[in-house]
């Protein structure tokens, strides 16, 4: 089964230097003490016509406790009114250094949510695995195409491993390794290409000086997506 409705926000590449988090796929990549991401995503989605979901819409809030521990929430909402919210956790175990990665582990699904409900796509079997937390280890490199000059334009390596998670319509992903690049060609356009273990996730996005916006768009496997983000540091 390729259908694909608890997926893809590309909340990536802050500022000029480092990216953001790529919902979906568990990275290295980590907010700051006070940073608050939180975007909203409409999901065209390649499905056959009938019985099968042909959209979702897919909001995220992404809280940075501190500068080491990060919680998300991820909602999604079918054209079919199946919702349901996944909670994700992750810590920061190693900053990058000019010899180091950054290294995060985390968990996904804290809840424990069936993110299923019986069709008849689905089994009693597929539902309860999908309530499964899966657990991941992150890392990320940032390259700069000019080393004495750090700045776009840049590309970000990424390499996870991780334990089978079922909460994306049952379809078993980010088991064992898999990893991508992200890519900042100015302090306002980027663009990714990832494997999460079942689909190939691209995207480009754009982001105005000075507004904390991010623009974006992309593919998810057959599936098309657009969005709009919005970071904010507060004091806390």
């Amino acid at each position: 089964m390729r259908i694909i409705w608890m997926v893809l926000v590309l909340a990536m590449l802050s500022g000029c230097v480092v990216a953001d988090d790529i919902v979906s796929m568990p990275t290295a990549n980590q907010l700051k003490r006070g940073e608050v991401d939180l975007a909203g995503y409409h999901m065209s989605l390649d499905n056959p016509p009938v019985g099968l979901p042909q959209s979702a819409e897919y909001q995220t809030l992404y809280i940075g406790l501190t500068d080491w521990l990060e919680i998300d929430a991820h909602h999604v909402a079918l054209d079919n009114n199946k919702e349901s919210t996944v909670l994700v956790a992750s810590v920061k175990v190693l900053s990058e250094t000019n010899a180091l990665p950054d290294v995060v582990v985390g968990c996904r699904n804290l809840g424990g949510t069936a993110t299923l409900e019986t069709a008849w796509w689905t089994t009693p079997e597929l539902i309860d695995k999908t309530k499964d937390r899966s657990y991941f280890l992150s890392t990320a490199k940032t390259f700069f195409c000019n080393p004495l000059k750090p700045g776009p334009p840049l590309f970000r390596v990424h390499l996870s491993v991780g334990t089978p998670d079922w909460t994306l319509m049952g379809d078993r992903r980010h088991d064992g390794v898999f990893g991508g690049l992200q890519m900042l060609f100015s302090p306002t356009m980027g663009a990714v290409a990832q494997f999460d273990g079942e689909n190939i996730i691209t995207g480009i996005t754009f982001m105005p000086k000075n507004t904390g916006l991010t623009l974006k768009g992309g593919s998810f496997g057959p599936h098309l997506w657009f969005g709009l983000a919005f970071r904010k540091q507060l004091s806390f």
